[in-house]
């Protein structure tokens, strides 16, 4: 059988994250018009909702702060986010509609029974449900792969993507279960916030994140590859999400069995995400030293570049010494350096075709000289950066500390070889 070929390189016409105004604002308010929609049919008001939107808002906050301290490394067009983010909430509320006018809990979250505050589903429901739900955050996610597959740099991104849909679903399913559960009272309120508002929004990220692993390799994979590992990626979120909605029927035992999986799962997305991480890491390391200019980026800021801790400590030199906009002076630097790193990625495994290549390279390496010509006209000017304490830094004008004499280094109490040359 022959090998399959690559995918074609991608011309990249539009800049990365560029989407059409257009698009979002029909995003925006197919969103509004579904969770009015979703208030007023389910509820019979929009006033009563307020307590269940409210509660359904609360942890979004800390779980997106979390995505995206996750994606600090090389970070996501925050447009593209909110697109995205939006189709998720919109899609949830359609399924939501559908299932209420339907009267049919196949197609919605699972419902309340007789029993007060009591949630009941059927298997047959919750794997019909969780079909439903990953189908439709998965075509999300195939949009972003079509449209916006400059993007996709690896599965970090897919499932930075993935998660942001998941949590946007997860809003709008949250609020339907507050409202479905505010009919039985106060304390059936109450028991839903506790089973779906402290752990459904990280259930809901986490079951489409499977799905963004596999699209997140589509990006960078052949064709076939890439579509064996979404459809095995469909196949878990699919799984998960039956697990979870089925245990709600089972028992305590069986739920808190399911949490523990589930718990383990995130544990293993988080490593996969690290060491997605490491790789972009890597590839500053590989593919930046032939960008190496006195003015743009010395040896020193290579390494520097190429260990997450020293960026830290570099953002926080750029803010102690220039002030909050040095410290954004600085994240700009280091985020061009990464986007060229995966540009040059992208052109080496044939994902870009020339001219795109070389329009790319251009702006990367202008945005850092740029960067780097603001830092160096501070005045005063910022003393010498700690990540290159005898060599030359394209980020500074100070000159260098001579290297300490081996006598200095002796007082300092450190180990010296004895070598008669040293001094």
């Amino acid at each position: 059988m022959a090998p399959t070929a690559p995918p074609g390189p991608a011309p990249e016409a539009r800049p990365p994250g560029r989407i059409p105004v257009g698009l979002l604002a029909g995003f925006a308010a197919f969103c509004l018009l579904a969770l009015i929609a979703l208030a007023i049919s389910v509820h019979g008001g929009p006033a009563p909702t307020a307590s269940g939107l409210a509660l359904a808002i609360l942890p979004v906050p800390l779980v997106m702060a979390g995505v995206l301290y996750l994606d600090r490394l090389e970070p996501e067009p925050p447009v593209l986010l909110a697109a995205v983010f939006s189709a998720g909430a919109g899609a949830a509320a359609v399924i939501g509609l559908i299932g209420h006018v339907s009267g049919s809990s196949i197609v919605t979250t699972p419902e309340l029974g007789p029993e007060a505050g009591q949630l009941t589903t059927s298997l047959g429901n919750a794997l019909v449900g969780a079909l439903i739900a990953e189908s439709v955050k998965g075509a999300i996610l195939l949009g972003v792969l079509r449209y916006q597959r400059a993007e996709l740099d690896g599965v970090g991104d897919g499932v930075v993507y993935a998660a942001t849909i998941g949590l946007g679903f997860a809003l709008v399913s949250n609020l339907f279960a507050y409202v479905q559960a505010e009919r039985s009272g106060l304390s059936a309120l109450v028991s839903a916030f506790f089973e779906r508002g402290l752990l459904t929004p990280l259930w809901d990220p986490l079951f489409t994140a499977m799905i963004g692993i596999g699209v997140g390799y589509a990006a960078t994979a052949s064709r076939r590859r890439g579509t064996w590992a979404i459809v095995a990626g469909w196949v878990m979120a699919v799984v998960l999400h039956t697990a979870w909605d089925d245990s709600v029927r089972r028992g305590a035992g069986w739920e808190t069995l399911v949490y523990v999986i589930l718990l383990v799962f995130l544990g293993l997305l988080i490593v996969v995400m690290r060491r997605d991480r490491r790789r972009i890491v890597g590839l500053i390391g590989t593919t930046l030293p032939q960008f190496a200019q006195p003015d743009t980026m010395t040896e020193d800021d290579l390494r520097m570049l190429g260990d997450m801790n020293e960026r830290r400590l570099a953002r926080q030199w750029a803010r102690l010494h220039c002030g909050l906009s040095g410290s954004q002076t600085m994240a700009d630097y280091q985020l061009a350096a990464t986007e060229l790193a995966l540009t040059c990625y992208r052109s080496a495994q044939g994902h870009m075709v020339e001219e795109a290549f070389a329009a790319s390279r251009v702006a990367r390496l202008s945005a850092m000289e740029q960067a780097a010509a603001s830092l160096r006209a501070r005045r005063p000017p910022p003393p010498h950066p700690s990540w290159a304490p005898y060599g030359r830094s394209a980020l500074s004008v100070t000159k260098p500390p001579p290297p300490p004499t081996r006598s200095a280094r002796r007082a300092a109490g450190h180990h010296i070889d004895e070598d008669p040359g040293d001094d």
